[in-house]
């Protein structure tokens, strides 16, 4: 049975499918970054249906559910969430089936914020399914997120969701699509794994999470590029003769909702919850740390800058990894406190990126083991083992995002939360302390080079 899902991993790589399928205990978890996207897109689910109230929602899915879709439509039902149809050897559930004016029309529902490339195939999989079922759909539709909506007050939902008819571009799918499946079909009926041709063509192997894990189940390796590594003492120190203490080593946590939480907030801006500092006052000074969490469901930033502007003071470089997103939340944060404007300003004014050292393009620090990135996760194991990220609770950005809204939620009981607020406030001062380890190292670097 080739469901929709299957059918899509088909389109990423058709390799991708045959393991979905027959070796589905190889691939790795979904990670924290797609549990929270998958946890988002549900709620947006849910506020769309709310576009289209008083329809019934279909329980079961394959068989249970094209059964239960049958009856309902049979009963009359003119409104279904989630129905599902069995058409041979294809199945798939939609978001929202609506009958206006005697016809079906399909609603598909994203919680992205523009038509992408890839669902008008998603569509005709679906248009393909249901039409082979016997449903005949009239209209398509997709429903996604309008980012330039700003909230005030309740959520506006025909501000908030953008509903663009796109039956023209499905049905200029619709042959390619049904070849597609086809296609999809045999890989799915394989026994024995596709050829490895498909992963020597494949046009972006080293974003793909299994890769490694099918080498190995056929017998090959992955082949590894070799980095020429790089130490430019001169070319760091021109960089870091740029600080000035005190030295302030400052990390964001952010909570992006599709559906804006405050007044003031589009879909999916980060709003920050916490933050991390820390202060080295002279070269010779230890580094000691300040820290913010926000544990209420209230908008955080008018507590989180009143804070931020009694722990950071007035001069010295503020340092951070990727300047580009703490200087930008501080403008968001400053357009929506205006009070705090100047004081924000100020900090962007003074930030210094670490970052950049370590780009490949710089030809300023670059090891092997970097694997090509530049990401702080790529950086830490290599220059600063001994803060790994492996003992923390909270290991990276995605899972303290998705923390929050249980901190401030009612799903856990006290004791978990206040446990919960110690992995957060243990993973968010790594990330600083890791920075203060990183510059002490470089450091390190340009003083051995220039005993040389």
């Amino acid at each position: 049975m080739l469901t929709k899902s299957n059918f899509m991993k088909y389109l990423e790589c058709p390799v991708y499918l045959w393991m979905a399928v027959h070796r589905p205990d190889l691939l790795p978890l979904d990670s924290p970054d797609l549990k929270l996207r998958f946890a988002m897109g549900n709620v947006v689910d849910d506020f769309a249906r709310k576009l289209f109230e008083g329809g019934q929602e279909v329980k079961g899915f394959n068989s249970e559910g094209w059964k239960n879709t049958q009856k309902l439509i049979a009963d009359g039902a003119k409104l279904l969430y989630q129905p599902t149809v069995v058409a041979g050897e294809l199945t798939c559930r939609a978001d929202i089936l609506e009958m206006e004016n005697g016809v079906w029309s399909l609603n598909e529902v994203k919680s992205a914020t523009s038509v992408k490339g890839h669902y008008p195939f998603d569509v005709a999989f679906q248009k393909i399914c249901f039409e082979n079922a016997g449903i005949k759909l009239a209209r398509t539709n997709l429903i996604y997120i309008n980012n330039k909506y700003v909230r005030q007050g309740e959520v506006e939902l025909k501000k908030l969701f953008a509903v663009e008819d796109i039956s023209e571009i499905v049905d200029e799918k619709m042959d390619e699509v049904k070849k597609l499946v086809e296609l999809a079909l045999v890989v799915a009926n394989r026994k024995t794994a596709p050829d490895t041709k498909f992963l020597a063509t494949c046009p972006n192997p080293k974003s793909c999470a299994w890769l490694e894990i099918y080498n190995e189940s056929v017998g090959k390796k992955p082949v590894k590029t070799i980095i020429e590594e790089t130490t430019d003492a001169k070319g760091i120190k021109k960089q870091l003769d740029a600080l000035e203490y005190p030295l302030y080593f400052l990390d964001y946590e952010t909570y992006g909702p599709a559906i804006p939480l405050y007044d003031g907030t589009r879909p999916y801006q980060n709003i920050p919850f916490q933050y991390s500092l820390g202060l080295k006052k002279t070269p010779d000074a230890e580094t000691t740390y300040t820290e913010f969490l926000a544990r209420k469901s209230e908008n955080p930033v008018p507590a989180l800058l009143a804070q931020l502007k009694k722990d950071l003071g007035p001069t010295g470089s503020v340092i951070t990894w990727n300047m580009s997103f703490e200087k930008a939340r501080n403008n968001e944060m400053g357009i929506a406190e205006p009070s705090y404007a100047e004081f924000l300003n100020g900090v962007n004014d003074r930030v210094f990126d670490l970052m950049p050292i370590f780009k490949i393009k710089n030809q300023l620090y670059v090891r092997n083991d970097f694997e090509g990135s530049h990401s702080l996760k790529a950086v830490v194991p290599v220059m600063c083992p001994e803060l790994s990220y492996d003992n923390l609770a909270i290991q990276e950005g995605a899972t303290a995002s998705a923390s929050w809204p249980i901190l401030t939620g009612d799903t856990v009981s006290a004791t978990e939360k206040v446990k919960l607020a110690d992995d957060m406030l243990k993973y968010c001062k790594r990330d600083t302390e890791t920075m203060v380890c990183i510059l002490e190292k470089l450091e390190a670097e340009i003083n051995a080079n220039a005993c040389l």
